[in-house]
């Protein structure tokens, strides 16, 4: 049960990061239940940890804290923190680095601090590295939200020396351009110096759009501060140079803006001009979108109180029915004097309930009215919402439940098809993952990048046969598979010592098969996190993994039918 659990928390992972929260929620729900009835205490507090994200995420804070709670006391147990291993350390760390940014987001910077401080404990009692560089550099942000300026500069420094011994360069380049702005803060020009020379040596590694769209934003400040007008506008012209920055409005719209008020101050009043155009057309479109969720939350609100209306009335109808057929078995009297306070009573509650639905139409017309036009566009969002979050989730939970009791039903496949279908229409202005690549391409690229600037050793890959249709493997299965390689590769390079490592990838009879080999130590054997990641990504897309090492090297080897 232990594999299935774990295979559907890294499905709902999966679904976390494409953006499909809602059937994020509903697989990990089904996990958890499984780790509930078979007693594994430390999945439990994973999954709520994971449940707490995927709420927040959807903007359901109040159901986020209840998993949050239900994880805190499962894990502030006792016997729990005596028994608890490497996994259980892990996720300790981060459900408490979990609840210490949610109260950041929130304002509680008291409360923050105290998680963060918890995260940090649990932290140190890790073993893993990688897992350490990770939470570390995310420790340091937000003690440093918090005022703790001590702190976050001890553990920013840690995930920089973590991060950059196991070559993780985005999460390197991210705590660099902390320590940066802390020593600016501080008034430290010798820091300064010194940490602006390991920004600048990390940019070219790092990958991310996140870690250089942070130093980027950090020089900004910095460059602002001194009233370096010139080096700001370099640096807003880095920013709105990177991949996928036109996806972040909010960041698109400081950048004009602040740059509108820089040719202001440089006396370029055209220029400042245009800028002031773009970050108002930046603005409005924010402004709209607001407005369509302020209308389809009235909307909401209004069938909702129709329904309510309706079963008050349902309600009292079933009422006067019980009183009638009570009435005549009693006295006439007391009939008679039942019926009279009821009629009185109900005539005043309908009174009541007219009154507030008429003003409650009322307003709700004038509404209408005033926002009719943009109520045009979101008719059209409010159909996608609920084809996405009412018919596929439907679709989905059906699919589960049939699948666990007649897996060779041909009618779950039907039933993925048509989700999938529904999915499609409701998420048109959503690409998939790999829309304009098949997984030859993704891999061909990827080591090509990886050989010979990056990595210690030659790296090669090879695809046979040459004429394969890569394009008809699934969207998840190519994901899993690109995670896979990537983590084998990581493997072999850190732990192997290898100098030859090569990726296979075939295609035959609906079947395709991946081997990544080294002929090092013994590095693809390494035991943790990343290993147990890998079995995970292959069994949630149907697939199998195993390793197999001796002295000549390492082979990584997954297969997945596509039938």
């Amino acid at each position: 049960m232990a594999d299935d659990i774990a295979g559907l928390r890294e499905k709902a992972d999966v679904m976390h990061a494409q953006g499909k929260n809602d059937s994020a929620v509903i697989v990990a729900d089904e996990a958890l239940r499984m780790a509930v009835a078979s007693g594994d205490r430390c999945a439990q507090v994973g999954l709520h940890s994971s449940m707490g994200v995927y709420l927040r995420t959807m903007g359901k804070t109040d159901d986020a804290l209840r998993h949050y709670n239900a994880a805190l006391e499962l894990c502030t147990d006792e016997k729990f923190r005596r028994e608890a291993d490497e996994d259980a350390r892990q996720e300790v760390a981060v459900l408490y680095l979990n609840l210490a940014t949610l109260h950041v987001d929130m304002q509680h910077k008291k409360e923050a601090a105290l998680y963060a401080s918890k995260a940090d404990e649990w932290t140190g009692l890790c073993k893993d590295k990688e897992f350490k560089a990770q939470l570390f550099g995310n420790l340091g942000t937000i003690f440093v939200m918090c005022g703790d300026i001590s702190s976050g500069r001890r553990v920013l420094a840690a995930g920089y020396e973590y991060s950059t011994a196991l070559g993780q360069w985005d999460a390197a380049l991210s705590a660099a351009a902390n320590m940066l702005m802390l020593a600016g803060k501080t008034g430290d020009a010798g820091g300064q110096t010194e940490w602006e020379k390991r920004c600048k040596v990390l940019l070219p590694k790092a990958q991310g759009v996140m870690s250089k769209l942070m130093y980027y934003q950090v020089r900004c400040g910095m460059a602002l501060n001194k009233g370096d007008n010139d080096t700001a506008l370099d640096m807003f012209s880095e920013i709105m140079n990177l991949d996928g920055i036109e996806n972040m409005p909010f960041v698109l719209y400081d950048c004009y803006n602040n740059i509108h008020e820089i040719y202001a101050r440089k006396g370029d009043y055209r220029s400042a001009y245009e800028y002031l155009m773009k970050a108002g057309g930046v603005r409005d479109s924010l402004f709209e979108k607001e407005k369509a969720e302020s209308l389809r939350e009235l909307t909401v609100k209004y069938d909702a109180k129709e329904k309510e209306l309706a079963l008050s009335q349902s309600r009292a109808r079933l009422a006067r029915m019980q009183l009638y057929i009570i009435g005549v078995v009693a006295l006439l009297i007391i009939i008679s004097v039942a019926v009279y306070v009821y009629i009185l009573r109900s005539r005043h509650k309908a009174h009541v309930r007219e009154a507030e639905f008429a003003a409650l139409r009322n307003d709700m017309d004038r509404r209408m009215t005033e926002k009719y036009i943009s109520g045009l566009e979101n008719e059209r969002n409010r159909l996608a919402r609920e084809l996405h979050d009412g018919l596929c989730n439907d679709l989905y939970t059906v699919e589960l439940r049939l699948a666990a009791s007649e897996p060779s039903s041909p009618s779950v496949e039907m039933l993925a098809e048509c989700r999938e279908q529904a999915r499609r229409i409701s998420h048109e202005l959503m690409p998939p993952e790999f829309r304009y690549a098949t997984i030859d391409e993704v891999l061909s690229d990827y080591v090509e990048r990886m050989s010979p600037g990056v990595a210690p050793c030659i790296i090669s890959y090879e695809s046979s046969p040459r004429d394969a249709s890569w394009a008809m493997v699934p969207d998840g299965v190519s994901f899993g598979i690109y995670r896979i390689v990537q983590e084998a590769l990581a493997n072999a390079v850190k732990h192997s010592g290898a100098t030859e490592i090569s990726v296979r990838m075939s295609a035959a009879d609906g079947r395709v098969e991946v081997a990544v080999s080294d002929n090092g130590r013994g590095g693809g054997k390494s035991a943790g996190i990343g290993s147990r990641t890998m079995r995970q990504r292959a069994e949630a897309v149907g697939g199998r993994m195993n390793v197999e090492s001796n002295d000549e090297g390492t082979t990584v080897r997954f297969a997945v039918n596509m039938r």
